[in-house]
Parts: C-alpha cells; structure tokens; sequence
C-alpha cells in the first residue's frame, strides 16, 4: 500500500515507510469540509505502553469526532551507540543484535495497533479512518514532521530511564514542531476532555495549549482552573473563563498555597476534581524535559495521573 498524499509519509532518502490501514484514507464526516479534516497522531514507541496510548487516542477521537487516527512508529535506523568516530564501529553481532531489537519491537507494536484498528465496531456511530505507519530514520525528525500535520499528537507517558528515542520523539513533537501534545497515562479512560483542569499560572506556553484545547473546553461539562499561589498573591482569572461561563460552560476555581512540591499538589488537586485532562504549558525545553524525566519527587507522573495535554 503506497502512502496517500493528503498526510505526509515522512522522510526521504533512506527512511522506509509501511502502512496498514482500517478505511480508505481521507474519508470525512458530513459535519466537515473537504479540506477540515480533524487529524491525530499517535506515536508509539514501547509495546508496553501503547495500548494506553491508543485507548487516549480512542476516546480523544470519540470526543473531538476526529476523522483520522494515523498510528506512528519512527524506527531506529542506526545504532544509537555508534553515532560518533569515538564510539568506533559495532561489531557484526552487535549489528544483528539491534537490528533484531529494532524488527522484535517494530513486530510488536503493529501487532497491537492492528489488533486496535481491526477492534473498531463497524456499527459505531462514529468511525474514524484509523491508518498504521512505519518510517524509520532519524527519530526526532520523523516524530516532529508528522506531528506538523496533526491536530493533536498522542504519545505514551515518558518515565525516568527512558531509551534516548522516547526522549528524543518527545522532543521532536514539542519542540522541533510545536505541535499539541496529549500524554497518555499508565491506565485507561473512559473518556477525556469532559471534565478539563487547567494548571493556571500565566505563559505564551500556557495560552498556546488553551487555544489548541478550545474544542474541548467549550464543550465541556465543566473547566476547573487550578490556581497554585504564594502568600499574598492572588493570581487574576483569566479572560477565557468570563468566555466560556458565558456559553454555559462550568467554571470552578480551586486556589492553593504552593508549599513544596508544585507537580505533586497539580496532581492531587487535579485528581480530587474528578478530572479526565489537565492542561499545561511545557515552558522551557530543558527545564520542561528534566520534570518530565525526573525523579519522583519532580515527576507529576510518579502515581496515577491524567492524561496531559500540552504546548510549546
């Protein structure tokens, strides 16, 4: 199956690309045009993972009435530990070891994602284009020019001791394309954006994520601002929560006293609230990444979370 040209199929060159579809490409619903095709991304790079990954990218499809669910796994196609003169040439077995450890994984994952494509009922009422992807090359730059086409990008929760292509994809999706990212937790829900909080804290970052979430937000059963402050200073609400109370949105505001760890009271405040997203901007690359990747005391995904979504 040759790669259709309404989504691009990735890099040149050397990279490969593979494709496993559910449903003719670029099919629409009624409620859209020719050219307004709602698109999500998912990337996956774990077997261990991506079944919580495409569950949020299910229920985020569900909710948005997406039209097109491109399912991504950027393979490996040199050994990472041989990239400079310094670290030498691999050896023939070394070679055909990462080779068959790159094939195991790649077999895997489109074992899983076929499984789910092939799991959609042919009697629901809404049912997306859901299309399989293989493109192997540079990681990074695969994820970040796929994501340029995407409304949302889904992709696994990172964890501390990640391999460099989970970082790297990561990277690639919010940095190189500033695309809106969805971080899928370790556990399925039922549903995700009915019930929205938002981490307020004021930032280009933060105002980029909350315009790429106005789908959600204004349609959905209620938005909890999260408001973390110090002694003394009462942050303003924002001009979108007037905006969205008015179109008949539920606005609940809960402030806090910041003491401690910030990403752990987000997390507590946001799962009391009975919430199935919380919005965040993702601030400065390095600092952002190191939260991310952190221990437990700086990872806001250390205990059962939400999923997150997210912009540069």
């Amino acid at each position: 199956m040759e790669a259709d040209d309404s989504y691009p199929a990735g890099l040149h060159g050397e990279e490969s690309v593979r494709l496993l579809s559910s449903l003719p490409y670029g099919s629409v619903t009624d409620r859209l045009g020719e050219n307004d095709v709602m698109r999500l991304l998912v990337v996956l790079d774990r077997p261990d993972t991506a079944l919580f990954t495409l569950g949020t990218a299910g229920a985020l499809a569900e909710r948005l009435c997406a039209d097109q669910i491109r399912i991504l796994h950027p393979r490996l196609a040199d050994n990472p530990a041989f990239q400079t003169p310094d670290e030498g040439m691999p050896t023939t077995e070394e070679q055909q070891r990462f080779a068959r450890d790159v094939a195991a994984r790649a077999d895997r994952l489109r074992e899983i994602a076929s499984a789910w494509i092939g799991s959609a009922s042919p009697d629901a009422q809404h049912r997306p284009d859901r299309q399989w992807v293989e493109i192997a090359g540079d990681v990074r730059k695969i994820a970040a020019q796929e994501a340029r086409s995407a409304d949302f990008v889904i992709h696994g929760r990172p964890r501390a001791g990640d391999p460099a292509y989970v970082v790297d994809a990561f990277a690639g999706i919010l940095y190189d394309a500033e695309a809106t990212l969805i971080v899928a937790p370790l556990q399925d829900y039922a549903s995700v954006g009915h019930r929205p909080v938002i981490g307020w804290h004021p930032s280009r970052a933060l105002d980029n994520a909350i315009s790429a979430a106005m789908p959600l937000l204004e349609t959905a059963e209620r938005v909890t601002l999260i408001i973390g402050e110090h002694d003394g200073n009462e942050t303003p609400l924002p001009a979108f929560a007037s905006t969205l109370g008015r179109r008949g949105v539920q606005i609940i505001v809960d402030r806090f006293r910041i003491d401690g760890d910030v990403g752990e009271q987000i997390r507590t405040h946001a799962l009391a609230a009975n919430a199935d997203l919380l919005i965040m901007g993702a601030y400065t690359r390095p600092h952002f990444l190191e939260w991310l990747f952190g221990g437990p005391t700086q990872d806001l995904f250390a205990h059962a979370t939400l999923p997150i979504l997210t912009h540069h």
